[in-house]
């Protein structure tokens, strides 16, 4: 997006409007009113708001000083926020210089959610508790399922110390060019046949008519979450090998194993290889942060991207002709037929309260707020006649003018969000503000479920397994560069598989026993 106004979201603001407060919070099931994104308050309160430090994650062009979405979040929930929200491409590395400062907010949201980061926070001290506060605030845990409780507890100590934040169900397949397929006279690819022969066109056939061999297949990006590229943004390809990126999921024999032993491992990666070695992949995917591979969709450097299905909607915040250029597509099959649609607990990492924080209860009442219709659809809509004129909650159609549009991408997004989704829907289809929109959306979200075979898989609370990052970095990373080495040629077949031999199974091998006995005693 572009940036408007001196002050962006990388800068700390405090934003002390005040305003009546939010007495009774609106429900996750109920309808919203017609004030909760209009600007009249739902309330009023005698009590002081209590001023909350928020350290958060928002897209760059949201601009906070003086932002009338953030003003009527303080007015009804009754607090004035202080918001620090570092650039997406780096927040990772922001959120790690700001827990080993000592000087924390009240709030942090963690993008891994349960990850090894914050089980390494919570150990140090650094975060709180919350297992004996929860069930006081009744839209958190009316929201926020038992399945998602359950994902987040502490692998170390069993406690809680993260609140999830619920999303909306995403069916990660992938985004491809139509405007390119249509040109070639290509389908969008539901095999590892056809995805091959649209790679090959995409890269050789000159699809964007430029007269230049500068073209590529697909790219990958790393959101920097301790894990390897080719396992953050691939799942819609690795299905064709029947190889879940998620832990939790059977192989193809029915057992529970790691996923450097099971079928489609190897020959996952060698596919990869040939990709690379043909010159069809973005020779950049190795160095490509968050959303790069996104820009080199919209500016024709290759043909295709790993999504979900809002993604082609939710795009038209950078490209324009997004839902004209785009087309959103399930997994590809495996060679039984089936495309594994891998589902795990619809959250969206979590929100984290420092242990030093003085403000624990005000930041709960705020996260309990959040969890409503009404906070949901302030967030993702923002205020009536700023950046909406009328808004039909049963077919989520929007009317909004273009300049209300422009205001929009400064004043809000689902970025700022505290809970995604209520009762597992949004409040919009993000860019889908005309019925036309929505109905692609609809179409194409339809088609690709139709294809798909839903895995619903349980969140996997295996100490051992899920903190490989912590307790053997240094093996965890060899093993991802002879993986990468191996895709680009600097490694062979054999020297990979010595290395899982003779060192990587030997290393992980009490935490598979732990992980197998853990699902073995789960899926019963």
């Amino acid at each position: 997006m572009k940036k408007a106004g001196k002050n962006m979201a990388g800068s700390l603001l405090s934003l002390s409007l005040l305003g009546s407060a939010l007495v009774g919070c609106s429900q996750g099931g109920e309808s919203p009113k017609n004030e909760q994104a209009s600007g009249s308050g739902s309330g009023t309160s005698t009590s002081a708001p209590v001023t909350i430090k928020m350290f958060n994650r928002v897209n760059a062009g949201i601009v906070f000083e003086n932002n009338p979405v953030i003003a009527q979040a303080e007015k009804l929930a009754n607090v004035k926020l202080s918001i620090e929200a570092p650039p997406i491409n780096n927040y990772v590395d922001k959120l790690q210089v700001l827990m080993a400062s000592g000087d924390l907010p009240d709030l942090i949201y963690n993008w891994g959610g349960a990850d090894a980061n914050m089980e390494t926070w919570a150990k140090n001290g650094l975060l709180m508790p919350l297992d004996d506060k929860i069930s006081k605030y009744p839209n958190l845990t009316k929201n926020i399922t038992k399945e998602m409780w359950d994902s987040v507890k502490s692998v170390n100590d069993g406690k809680t110390y993260l609140i999830p934040r619920p999303n909306i169900v995403n069916h990660w397949g992938y985004m491809i060019n139509q405007q390119w397929l249509d040109k070639l006279n290509l389908k969008a690819p539901t095999t590892l046949d056809e995805f091959t022969k649209v790679c090959q066109a995409f890269a050789k056939n000159d699809p964007d008519g430029n007269g230049k061999a500068d073209t590529y297949c697909l790219s990958f990006s790393n959101p920097s979450l301790a894990a390897n590229t080719i396992w953050n943004a691939s799942n819609f390809l690795a299905s064709a090998f029947a190889l879940p990126v998620v832990n939790g999921v059977k192989d193809t024999d029915g057992a529970y194993k790691i996923r450097e032993k099971m079928s489609g491992y190897l020959p996952y990666l060698t596919y990869l290889k040939q990709l690379n070695d043909e010159k069809l992949i973005d020779p950049e995917f190795l160095i490509n942060k968050i959303y790069v591979d996104q820009d080199k969709l919209n500016q024709n450097k290759i043909g295709m991207i790993y999504a979900h299905q809002y993604a082609v909607m939710a795009n038209l915040s950078k490209e324009k002709e997004s839902d004209k250029k785009y087309t959103y597509h399930g997994v590809l099959k495996d060679s039984t037929g089936v495309a594994s649609d891998w589902v795990t607990p619809a959250t969206w990492g979590g929100w984290m309260i420092s242990k030093s924080s003085k403000n624990a209860d005000a930041v709960l009442k705020f996260l309990d707020w959040g969890n409503t219709v009404e906070a949901n659809t302030l967030f993702q809509l923002g205020v009536k006649g700023v950046t909406f004129d009328s808004y039909d909650p049963a077919t989520k159609n929007i009317t909004r003018t273009p300049e209300e549009a422009a205001k929009l991408a400064t004043l809000t997004s689902t970025y700022m969000t505290i809970a995604n989704a209520i009762d597992g829907n949004g409040a919009i289809i993000e860019g889908a503000d005309t019925a036309e929109k929505v109905n692609k959306f609809k179409e194409q979200t339809e088609a690709a479920l139709k294809g798909m075979k839903t895995v619903n898989v349980p969140a996997v609370r295996s100490p051992k397994i899920l903190n490989l990052n912590s307790s053997i970095p240094d093996i965890v990373k060899k093993k991802d560069e002879q993986e990468m080495k191996y895709i680009t040629g600097g490694v062979t077949q054999q020297q990979l598989k010595d290395f899982l031999e003779k060192e990587w199974y030997p290393a992980t091998a009490d935490a598979e026993k732990e992980y197998v006995d853990f699902m073995n005693k789960t899926a019963k």
